[in-house]
């Protein structure tokens, strides 16, 4: 059950785009990882938003901005797909989003 909840998480999520970018969550390699829970009903998303400039302000707004339609697209996809509870957390700062 668990390879089988596994395809159906990789095949929701490569559809998850990034907005404003031709490219998905999968591909771009801001989904690093998912672990599911033994009864398929939960996954935990661990995310990388790494590609910020934490000098830059108006970088930091537009990515704080991104990071949360990329999450909430990703916990809406994943609910769609039957998954009873979604965790998005950034994998560098284990921040909950």
């Amino acid at each position: 059950m668990s390879e089988e909840v596994a395809r159906i998480i990789e095949k929701k999520l490569s559809k998850v785009y990034v907005p404003g970018f031709d490219v998905d969550v999968i591909s771009s390699g801001v989904v690093k990882s998912f672990r599911i829970s033994k009864d398929g009903e939960k996954v935990l998303v661990l995310v990388d938003f790494s590609g910020s400039d934490p000098g830059c302000l108006f970088c930091r707004f537009i990515n704080q901005t991104l990071w949360r339609a990329i999450s909430n697209n990703i916990k809406e996809a994943l609910k769609e797909a039957g998954l009873r509870e979604v965790t998005v957390i950034d994998s560098r700062t284990n921040q909950v989003l």
